[in-house]
């Protein structure tokens, strides 16, 4: 089974955030990297979304370590997968909102 995978607003925010600071502060090559990684992730979560642990079980919230950096938090419905958020980890827990 292939899944479907929907970007919500504040996912497509953070990840072009994280984008943006990737080529403020890096090289085209960490840049290209972390595109490949996110591309490779994706492809994953379209085949086998469950491999990824929950981090919240009451409402199905899962995480995916995109690098040690980024943490993609997600949810699993039926046939799609929702992208929820590209999280920086160097950033204040206590702002994370999913």
């Amino acid at each position: 089974m292939s899944y479907t995978v929907y970007w919500t607003p504040q996912a497509e925010q953070t990840f072009i955030a994280n984008l943006e600071y990737l080529e403020k502060s890096w090289t085209n090559a960490v840049i290209n990297d972390f595109l490949d990684r996110v591309e490779e992730v994706l492809q994953t979560l379209r085949e086998s979304p469950y491999i990824y642990s929950l981090h919240r079980e009451q409402d199905g919230v899962r995480k995916c370590v995109v690098n040690e950096r980024i943490v993609l938090f997600f949810i699993i419905n039926e046939e799609t997968i929702t992208l929820l958020s590209f999280w920086n980890t160097y950033q204040d827990p206590q702002n994370l909102f999913l």
